[in-house]
């Protein structure tokens, strides 16, 4: 009987699990695919002599996050070396270049040609007299005594009004922040595209703020990933939890979470077996625990239910991966040392292909972020190589029209026409910037929104931050508008993963929060303290 099941072995699952496996827990990882590691999937196979990262492939969420430093020690101790650049991100827009750096002197000097260094020297140096409290807003438990303790460091340290001013600025979207205090274009379109990364569009309540804790986490940390790949982030991880006494299957679906009366008392799985255990941690959709795994089980409360069915999902994504015979060559040669270039037209761009996407239309100039994997981790390809992974955020989940006028929308799902059709004019926008491209590519992979899900089933309709992140969905609002945070109503049951608070991005921060609070559970009880926090009221 393990201490406690894990459903599902994405980033949040593994690092909880990994977390309790270290102070003493029997864990048992239950993983309904054939791999282990959710939205990571490290693929050898897809080119010939290329590691490939099919789905998520940057970590400085994870690298700059809490749950690193804990492990960090065991993962290194399991071979997991993470490689670095100066140069994270960059731009190619209608008005020009221009590149963001983990050198202050360079990054300066961009903005400096661009007219905004004045803007962007006040943003960091406003934005980063409080940073702390702004990563400490994204990592807190809002249902612990801790979220108390943060609200009164952040009341002494900004006062009465500065409360009142940063609760304005939490709201503001990207695009009214980057209009108002930034002249040039260029520099709106270099950092604009950012809120897509966290789910949002430049016109969302929240997306300035998003905007600055990613602009300032790349200018500060760079964008590190895993020397091979993410597999050998997932592989250590597991290595954590079997090394410590725990299991980890694959290809076993959970069916049903087995609830006695107000109390989970394990999993049942496709074949009627039942895991007994008094905690599980489940890292699903919450329409996939509250309809599904939980179904008609007595106790749940009715308003986790209702909530759970309003709960929406966001735009759609794509995945382009292109091998190449060559390394990119950009019309301006210092892009192909970033390891993310935007190419897009310029803000407005963003604001138009996202409202596309709402009205359930393709965008006529899509944003594609081209990540370029080689100038972190050159082991990823064949010498002399290149290699590509483009990803598209601005996509609808149905298809209803095309803003462009060119490609037919058919039943409104996203079948293979559609897909490589629009695959076709993401890459048409990259042709002006890359001279070789076509010459170069010797093979590609498409992944549409129907292939993310099939290859992911928490990417419901290729959604790839496990739902809607607009406001009213976010923060204390997330998963649930009954703002219960990670507890069910059911001792022992626990929610973690994209859907729940912090939300999306690879840095495990729901599976660290949730750990962390039973840790702390069993560390009471061991010395005879009444526990607090239980899952049933959060």
């Amino acid at each position: 009987m393990p201490d406690a099941v894990v459903i599902g072995s994405g980033i949040n699952g593994l690092v909880a699990g990994a977390m309790l496996a270290l102070d003493g827990w029997q864990i048992t990882v239950v993983e309904a695919s054939d791999r282990l590691g959710g939205a990571i999937r490290t693929d050898t196979e897809v080119f010939d002599g290329y590691t490939v990262e099919l789905m998520s492939s940057w970590h400085p969420l994870f690298v700059g996050g809490p749950a690193f430093a804990e492990l960090e020690a065991e993962l290194s101790r399991r071979g997991v070396t993470y490689l670095n650049t100066d140069k994270p991100t960059a731009v190619a827009c209608a008005d020009g270049t221009a590149l963001l750096s983990t050198d202050p002197d360079a990054t300066n000097a961009a903005f400096e040609s661009l007219g905004d260094l004045s803007s962007w020297s006040s943003c960091m140096a406003e934005f980063g007299s409080k940073i702390d409290l702004a990563f400490g807003l994204l990592g807190t438990d809002f249902w612990r005594r801790s979220a108390a303790k943060f609200g009164w460091t952040a009341a002494r340290r900004l006062g009465r009004r500065g409360v009142v001013a940063s609760g304005a600025e939490l709201l503001e979207p990207a695009s009214t922040w980057l209009r108002r205090d930034f002249e040039s274009p260029v520099s709106r379109a270099l950092l604009a595209p950012w809120a897509l990364h966290n789910g949002l569009g430049p016109d969302d309540a929240s997306s300035a703020f998003i905007t600055k804790v990613i602009a300032a986490a790349l200018s500060q940390g760079g964008m590190p990933v895993p020397e091979g790949g993410g597999i050998r982030l997932v592989d250590a991880l597991v290595g954590i939890i079997t090394n410590n006494g725990g299991t980890a299957v694959t290809g076993t679906a959970v069916t049903a979470i087995e609830v006695d009366g107000k109390r989970v008392t394990g999993a049942r799985l496709a074949d009627d077996t039942v895991l007994s255990a008094n905690t599980v941690l489940a890292s699903v959709g919450p329409r996939a625990l509250y309809e599904g795994l939980l179904g008609q089980a007595p106790g749940v409360p009715a308003e986790h239910v209702t909530a759970a069915s309003k709960f929406t999902y966001g735009r759609a994504a794509m995945q382009i991966h292109l091998a190449l015979s060559d390394p990119p060559a950009w019309t301006d040669a210092a892009l192909g040392e970033a390891a993310i270039v935007h190419v897009l037209d310029g803000l407005d761009s963003v604001s138009a292909s996202v409202n596309a996407a709402w009205r359930g239309h393709l965008p006529a100039r899509p944003t594609v972020a081209v990540g370029q994997p080689l100038t972190v981790d050159p082991s990823r390809a064949p010498d002399g190589g290149g290699l590509l992974w483009l990803q598209l955020q601005e996509l609808p989940r149905e298809v209803r029209g095309d803003d462009a006028g060119s490609i037919d929308p058919g039943d409104g799902s996203w079948g293979p026409a559609t897909r490589d059709a629009f695959a076709e004019r993401a890459i048409d926008q990259l042709r002006p910037h890359i001279t070789n491209l076509d010459a170069a590519i010797i093979d590609r992979l498409v992944l549409g929104p129907a292939e993310l899900q099939d290859l992911n089933v928490n990417l419901v309709g290729g959604d790839p931050y496990g739902g809607d992140c607009r406001a009213h969905q976010f923060a204390a609002w997330r998963p649930l508008s009954s703002a219960t945070g990670h507890a069910t109503g059911i001792d022992g049951l626990w929610h973690i993963g994209a859907s729940t608070h912090p939300g999306p991005g690879l840095g495990g921060g729901s599976g660290y929060l949730v750990a962390s609070r039973l840790r702390d559970q069993r560390r009471r009880r061991r010395f005879g303290r009444r526990p607090t926090g239980r899952s049933s009221h959060g």
